[in-house]
């Protein structure tokens, strides 16, 4: 059995890039930035299906006619939130998934597979679970068969996010570490083009337990679509003038802020609340000076980040927003920058 770990990815900004024919081609340019808490999941060999075949033994060891036809082995997926209760409605996901392996010839079609996904993070929040456990459970399966290289399971994975339009740009993002731009749409090695810098900061995410949003009301609606995209298109052109390094944290965070207002997703009544209602606690413990609150793309949610890279957070002040948030009755977990 292999156990493997991926982190979730928050997006900050983004356009949409989906009207290639080829899904390898689609996705979103944007910034965002990996997190450390994500998604565990195993993957267990089981067995492997032996055709049935009459045939007589000719002198011993030799079948006189060929095996006849295999059939596919058998696919089980149990998927947990992180409240410990399973997700009824989230296999298909990974069965895509090995689907695509099987015709990609790194999975042999009679081996039968226990899969089992653990989620750290809320679904439809922003945090990038689809693709954390696509890439999870990928690379179960490259750990468990040391078939094929990391980059085709991450064509795969991408391709399946845009099949179930789950998500655009998630694992292009999440095929560097740490902060990212993302300059060109696409899956990793077709076309998708990342830079990133590394830094490991402390941070909070924060979500609205009773809201969430999927990724395709807003893609596949034009006005959003467009919207989102004449904002994203204007900070990424912003933010690709210099090289992207750790120097470019505070440019990072304009952007963020200006693409929420100018796309309109700021002005959304129940992300507007939730917002406020952050904002509101950050002031009141009177931290406004050392944080920047930013919303997570595309949920209900927001992050809480260091306003400067070479000034952390401290344990005390996450903790203290933490709790506030906590008896404001928002979801909140602090995780780092990774």
């Amino acid at each position: 059995m292999a156990v493997e770990r991926c982190g979730g990815h928050v997006t900050l900004l983004f356009s949409i890039w989906k009207e290639a024919h080829l899904a390898r081609s689609q996705g979103s340019r944007g910034a965002g930035f990996n997190v450390a808490t994500g998604v565990e999941a195993s993957v267990e060999y089981v067995s492997t299906n032996v055709p049935e075949v009459e045939a007589l033994l000719s002198a011993g060891s030799e079948l006189d006619i060929p095996a006849g036809p295999v059939e596919n082995g058998t696919i089980t997926v149990e998927v947990i939130d992180m409240d410990g209760s399973q997700l009824e409605h989230s296999s298909m996901l990974y069965v895509d998934l090995v689907e695509e392996l099987r015709n990609a010839r790194l999975l042999a079609p009679a081996d039968s597979y226990r899969i089992r996904v653990q989620l750290e993070l809320p679904t439809s929040q922003g945090f990038g679970m689809s693709a954390a456990g696509l890439l999870a459970v990928a690379r179960g399966f490259h750990s468990e068969t040391g078939k094929g290289t990391e980059l085709q399971y991450l064509r795969i994975a991408h391709r399946i996010e845009r099949k179930h339009g789950s998500g655009l740009g998630d694992v292009l993002g999440m095929s560097k570490n740490g902060v990212e731009l993302r300059l060109q749409p696409g899956a990793p090695g077709s076309g998708g083009e990342v830079v990133s810098f590394t830094s490991v900061q402390p941070i909070l995410l924060a979500w609205q337990p009773d809201e969430s949003r999927h990724t395709s009301k807003y893609i596949d609606d034009e006005r959003w679509k467009r919207a989102i995209s004449e904002a994203g298109e204007r900070s990424v052109a912003r933010l690709r003038l210099k090289d992207w390094n750790f120097e470019r944290w505070p440019d990072l965070m304009l952007e963020s802020r200006n693409f929420g207002e100018a796309s309109g997703l700021l002005g959304e009544p129940a992300r507007k609340k939730f917002l406020s209602t952050v904002r509101s606690e950050i002031l009141r413990l009177d931290l406004q000076a050392r944080v920047n609150v930013r919303l997570c793309m595309l949920g209900v949610s927001a992050c809480i980040l260091p306003r400067r890279l070479d000034s952390p957070l401290t344990s005390d002040e996450l903790d203290a927003v933490a709790e506030a948030l906590n008896n404001a009755n928002i979801g909140v977990v602090e995780t780092r920058i990774h």
